[in-house]
């Protein structure tokens, strides 16, 4: 019972978008623990999928994404359905609403670890303690849970480098839903894919949820590395325009210039 559903609760009822969200979450395990992703954009009951996996006996784990607004309406009843009908499941929550709101998500009963902030170097390592059956998690940086009842906040993590961290495994969600399905038409082009090159943004406006996750803190993939991936996603799936859904792409002007140069070329809308 050591594999890992990875779940993108629905989000917007057309025109949806890569869930890159788990895509991040999956490559920080990749190779190492076996998973499955399930992307409630692209099913008709979400619930129903989730179960059939679990009931296969080969899953303890569930992790699931949740910014506030739609994705509550489908994280929250599969989250404590979950817990009610299979309580050795571990349930991880991470996303905006997870990490602003950890109080009334992780004093609720139905949710066992919060990973507050980016996973790629938390999730793993709270995977590998739980695998160990580990029952200590203070080491672990970014992690909220509850501890004899009271919520235990450890250390907050560096923003992970994103030039070293592992390429989405774009071809492990092709095998769940074909990616073509999620390249769509939009104002840029008819065949638009979705790209997350940076994480976090220097500023503290006080509207936004950005903020307290990365306390006026960025950090952005090199601008080489970024037009290596899109001219891959354009020769691998023909993508023929790009959305950027960054917190704030536009923070290094350098790199902006740099990668505007490099991607000129390929006649892609951006």
């Amino acid at each position: 019972m050591d594999k890992i559903i990875i779940f993108n609760p629905r989000s917007a009822n057309a025109k949806h978008r890569l869930p890159n969200t788990i895509l991040q979450v999956a490559a920080s395990i990749h190779n190492r623990f076996e998973y499955v992703l399930v992307d409630g954009n692209m099913e008709k009951n979400p619930w129903e999928t989730i179960e059939n996996y679990i009931k296969t006996g080969e899953f303890g784990y569930f992790g699931c994404t949740a910014m506030p607004g739609p994705q509550l309406k489908e994280a929250i009843p599969i989250t404590i359905s979950i817990k009610e009908k299979y309580p050795y499941m571990k349930t991880i929550w991470g996303g905006y609403f997870a990490s602003n709101q950890y109080k009334s998500v992780i004093t609720s009963g139905y949710v066992d670890f919060i990973v507050d902030g980016p996973g790629d170097i938390a999730f793993p390592k709270l995977m590998d303690a739980l695998s160990r059956k580990e029952t200590t998690f203070d080491t672990i940086e970014s992690l909220i849970y509850m501890k004899e009842g009271e919520i235990i906040k450890t250390k907050k993590g560096e923003i992970p480098d994103y030039n070293i961290l592992p390429q989405l495994p774009y071809e492990s969600l092709d095998k769940f839903y074909p990616l073509t399905r999620y390249l769509g038409k939009t104002f840029l082009g008819n065949r638009t894919m979705t790209y997350h090159s940076s994480f976090g943004c220097p500023f503290t406006c006080s509207f936004c949820a950005v903020v307290p996750i990365y306390n006026a803190r960025w950090k952005g993939k090199k601008a080489n590395l970024i037009y290596e991936d899109i001219k891959w996603l354009k020769d691998k799936y023909g993508a023929d325009s790009l959305e950027f859904h960054d917190n704030n792409f536009f923070v290094s002007e350098k790199r902006t210039v740099e990668f505007s140069k490099l991607v000129q070329k390929e006649n892609i809308q951006w």
